[in-house]
């Protein structure tokens, strides 16, 4: 199958919808790429409240046709055709990128199940134990989320990332979280935080002097992402603390900027929101060029498989069960299926076996989440 003729025959979107309020995934739009070699393809975008239609018209009435009756493999010519040519003059920007993304990922799953082989092992390298850090942004009191970091230490975490966003805490009470998350940790555990660009340069420079009893690991999305002179004030002053950013930036110019202007440590490239797996790569690419470690923002089901076969993954970030801020993806999807290995150094997932990116959902979730049009 893998040398055969194969072309696109259809494209088709199917809505799922969870919780109308959630602010980032509200619905979750499951896009099937069927080809006239009987290999079906699996990709999904995320839809912010009230945005789920929107999201389907612009797959199937724009992108959709620009694909049908090609072959699936040539993933960059096809990339193209949807970015450049669907909406002429820079239309394939913003929540078009997410649309696209969702048709790439069940592009590069036809190339991985034409050839019986994980996406991952497309890639050109392995590794069987992919390196993580849990997510712990749990909106709680600080004794509360203290507790629950603890808690996933006791699991065998040696790296986690807390919340300090202004719309959710002030940034005194970002530092208490801080502090008593620190002491309940202890000493030998990498401890991160995020503000998603909800500070400016002052604040940010005036807490991470707070924060030097703490031994802050890094501090994520300082400034806004437009921000880039203020990113690279901010990493001048950082001191041992690391600073990294990306998870709202798409595209190579924009992490071309953010890495050779804003001097982030680390960058978060999104398959999701940057356009799929096809522009993740040449973001990865560059950043891999620069020297510069990439930790994919969550999404793990797809970025274990960059982690899995690319070098310069540092870590992946790992959202669990018992985490609300994404509950309805990771309750939605079943697969891949992720299998856990506590070590010495933290916890690791092992690297995907099914073929192609081996989404799944669960069955009777599906069913009660499904929205009928």
């Amino acid at each position: 199958m893998g040398g055969a003729s194969m072309k696109i025959s259809k494209v088709e979107v199917r809505r799922y919808r969870g919780d109308t309020k959630a602010p980032y995934v509200a619905e979750i739009l499951l896009v099937n790429v069927a080809t006239d070699g009987d290999i079906l393809g699996a990709g999904f975008a995320s839809a912010p409240p009230g945005m789920g239609a929107i999201f389907r018209q612009l797959i199937e009435k724009l992108l959709a046709p620009q694909i049908l009756g090609a072959d699936p493999r040539l993933t960059e010519d096809l990339w193209e055709r949807m970015h450049g040519d669907a909406i002429p003059r820079r239309g394939g920007e913003g929540i078009v990128r997410v649309c696209l993304a969702a048709i790439d990922m069940a592009l590069w799953d036809i190339k991985g199940k034409a050839l019986s082989v994980p996406v991952s092992k497309l890639l050109g390298g392995h590794r069987d134990l992919i390196p993580t850090y849990a997510n712990c942004a749990h909106h709680m009191p600080p004794d509360e989320l203290a507790e629950r970091a603890a808690s996933y230490v006791a699991k065998g975490h040696k790296a986690l990332k807390i919340r300090g966003t202004r719309s959710f805490v002030t940034p005194d009470e970002a530092t208490e979280r801080v502090r008593q998350v620190r002491a309940a940790i202890g000493p030998d555990v990498r401890l991160m935080v995020d503000v998603n660009g909800s500070w400016d340069v002052d604040t940010a420079i005036q807490q991470l002097k707070k924060w030097e009893p703490y031994d802050v690991y890094w501090l994520e999305e300082p400034v806004p992402p437009a921000d880039i002179p203020g990113y690279a004030q901010v990493r001048a002053r950082a001191g041992s603390t690391y600073i990294v950013g990306g998870e709202q930036h798409a595209g190579l110019l924009e992490f071309r900027t953010l890495i050779e202007q804003g001097h982030v440590d680390i960058v978060q490239p999104n398959a999701l929101i940057t356009g799929g797996i096809t522009d993740w790569l040449r973001i990865h690419a560059f950043a891999t060029a620069k020297g510069v470690p990439i930790s994919p923002w969550d999404l793990q089901m797809i970025h274990i498989h960059m982690a899995a076969g690319l070098p310069n993954v540092k870590w992946i970030e790992y959202f669990m069960a018992d985490n609300s801020l994404l509950e309805f993806q990771t309750k939605l999807f079943t697969g891949p299926f992720i299998q856990e290995e506590v070590t010495d150094e933290g916890v690791f997932l092992r690297a995907p076996q099914e073929p192609g990116l081996g989404l799944a959902l669960d069955e009777e979730m599906a069913e009660r989440s499904l929205v009928q049009d």
